[in-house]
């Protein structure tokens, strides 16, 4: 499980598309590897699934 944190370019952004998404907990469900840009991860979040950059997500609840 993961916090949304996001980062203050994303947060700022005027196109955001996820407001309400920062501060609420979600679960990554698939990580994406793009050679060309920094990895993301899908994360089921308020009933949806979205694309977030790693370093927009904070680990909160782990199991190995």
């Amino acid at each position: 499980m993961v916090l949304v944190k996001g980062n203050f370019q994303v947060q700022n952004a005027p196109e955001e598309a996820w407001p309400d998404c920062y501060g609420q907990v979600g679960m990554i469900v698939e990580l994406l590897h793009a050679s060309s840009t920094l990895p993301l991860a899908n994360v089921v979040l308020l009933g949806e699934m979205g694309q977030f950059y790693l370093d927009e997500l904070e680990v909160i609840s782990a199991s190995r």
